[in-house]
């Protein structure tokens, strides 16, 4: 799942200036803002949630979601800094579609090994654990300030439309993978 997730980030979302969903997408923008490797964004966002989120998600699940983003995040920077691996199109809609379908395979294989890709997964649990929000309602919300934040960093909407399409692509892959 880890190696879906790192393909969809370096060879499609990142260098198309696209954005997923959670801390892919937030570690996408942030990464144009500050300049630094996705994957240590990644690990930079995911660390304080962790340890907040390291009663509500219990043992064994939070052991397993350090690894699957710690593995994502070598894996990110292992193929853009080392391997230097180039984007597979410049064709937004294609990087868009395969991207998001990479995304939501890795994402849904990281579920189904009882772990999480971290980010907005973390968060949902914590605030729907102490709230009546649902865990959908607040990955949404999440998703939905990243579409914003989107238009904001590349000073465009057309960027945050195809990090839309970006977004629901990969949920509906996730739900195939889960649910069948």
């Amino acid at each position: 799942g880890s190696v879906f997730l790192a393909f969809g980030v370096v060879l499609f979302f990142a260098p198309n200036r696209i954005a997923t969903g959670g801390t892919p997408g937030m570690a996408i923008l942030l990464h144009y803002v500050v300049a630094l490797p996705i994957g240590v964004l990644m690990i930079a966002i995911n660390l304080p949630l962790l340890l907040v989120g390291w009663k509500v998600l219990g043992r064994s699940f939070t052991i397993r979601t350090i690894g699957a983003i710690l593995l994502t995040s070598v894996l990110i920077d292992l193929f853009a800094k080392i391997l230097k691996l180039q984007a597979l199109s410049n064709n937004t809609l294609l990087a868009t579609l395969y991207g998001s379908i990479a995304v939501g395979m890795g994402v849904g294989l990281v579920l189904r090994g009882n772990a999480s890709a971290g980010g907005s997964t973390i968060i949902a649990r914590i605030v729907s654990s102490r709230s009546h929000l649902k865990p959908g309602q607040v990955i949404f919300g999440i998703d939905l300030l990243i579409v914003l934040a989107t238009a904001v960093v590349f000073r465009s909407i057309e960027p945050a439309l195809w990090s839309l399409i970006g977004i629901y692509v990969p949920t509906k892959c996730l739900d195939t993978i889960l649910t069948g």
